[in-house]
């Protein structure tokens, strides 16, 4: 028949043989099953709840990347000049780059020289006192001994 329900049967029993208490049994057990159903329900609600947050935080994120990339795409734009080619504008780039990682190679290995001059600094003052030590404990020998 058309539509007739195909699916899995809910009622255990065919209730015509059935006294009352067994068909009480049956309504009691058919509300607890639907009270489980609700409680599911209501669980997917609050789960697509989350999920709905979530998907809209999300979209939010990416329409905050998608902007500041489109901003840098825009900079990026403004920076290149099309009257020169291409490869120019790379290379100088590259230069500038070049020159820029020196700078900072130098200032670091300026600052390394003067830790290094500075610990040969204090050595060589610590290895002076004890030299002068040494110095007085012989001659101290020498004249009194």
């Amino acid at each position: 028949m058309q539509g007739e329900y195909n699916g899995k049967p809910i009622f255990r029993r065919r209730y015509v043989s059935m006294n009352e208490e067994a068909i009480r049994e049956e309504i009691n057990r058919l509300q607890d099953e639907l009270y489980a159903m609700q409680e599911v329900l209501e669980l997917f609600g609050k789960d697509n709840k989350d999920i709905r947050n979530q998907v809209q935080v999300g979209q939010e994120s990416n329409e905050r990347l998608l902007k500041a990339l489109g901003k840098k795409v825009e900079n990026l734009e403004e920076k290149i000049d099309y009257r020169t080619p291409l490869k120019a504008q790379l290379s100088e780039t590259v230069e500038e780059f070049k020159e820029k990682i020196n700078e900072l190679y130098c200032e670091n290995k300026k600052q390394g020289i003067e830790k290094s001059i500075k610990w040969l600094t204090i050595l060589t003052i610590v290895n002076t006192v004890l030299l002068l030590g040494v110095i007085m404990l012989v001659g101290y020998s020498i004249l009194f001994v």
